[in-house]
């Protein structure tokens, strides 16, 4: 049986959306790995040797600077490749994959990702749609820094980013990162997003139960993502 026979994310990403010979040789070729919040999938500089296609949980990537600093890039969940830039372009990874959920990670080594891509077209389209994702995310993230001018209108973008991602793939949106991770998404500091989110739901914009976070209106956000 299919490894991905019921996963509600077939048929929607990169790789989850395969012919069943293609399957059938990722089933075989493939190793699933659990990873505990904080464990590290690769680390930036590290010679790349796999891709990491992620099943359940988040992972965020960071980038650490010359000068030493260390800045979330983004956030993937199910249905993401991590590595797959670096694994083609024989370089080694970006960034530094970390999870902070438990995570299900399915790896596939460079030989075997070669060798899947010469057999099969549908496993060659699957690598270009997760270039592309990691295009369309580069772009985001240059939008998220640039555009928005104040810490709160960079918040709000990433919350609406969120919200939009969640609403795509029918998941609840959850709030996976601490005040601090979340700050250096938005190069703000911790003390001025726990601001930011204590005035959004004293406003009605937000609602915060736990780590679940639903936006109430979206237009507030929306005002405040364009200053």
């Amino acid at each position: 049986m299919s490894k991905c026979t019921g996963c509600p994310h077939a048929g929607k990403y990169a790789f989850c959306n395969l012919g069943q010979a293609a399957q059938a040789f990722l089933d075989v070729n493939s190793i699933t790995m659990e990873y505990p919040r904080g464990n590290v999938l690769f680390r930036e500089g590290e010679s790349a040797g796999a891709v990491f296609i992620v099943c359940s949980g988040k992972v965020k990537s960071t980038a650490t600077s010359t000068e030493g600093r260390s800045a979330i890039l983004r956030l993937s969940g199910p249905g993401d490749v991590l590595g797959m830039s670096a694994v083609l372009g024989a370089t080694p990874y970006e960034i530094t994959a970390e999870a902070v959920q438990p995570c299900r990670i399915r790896v596939l080594h460079a030989r075997v990702l070669h060798q899947f891509m010469r057999e099969f077209s549908d496993a060659s389209m699957g690598a270009a749609r997760a270039l592309a994702q990691d295009y369309r995310s580069a772009f985001q993230e240059m939008r998220l820094m640039a555009l928005p001018e104040t810490p709160a209108g960079r918040l709000s973008r990433l919350i609406l980013d969120w919200s939009e991602e969640s609403q795509t793939t029918g998941t609840p949106l959850t709030m996976t990162l601490t005040h601090e991770e979340l700050a250096s998404m938005t190069a703000t500091t911790r003390e001025t997003v726990t601001r930011t989110l204590s005035r959004l739901r004293k406003d009605g914009a937000i609602a915060i139960k736990g780590i679940s976070l639903t936006v109430l209106k979206p237009a507030t956000l929306h005002d405040l993502a364009s200053c």
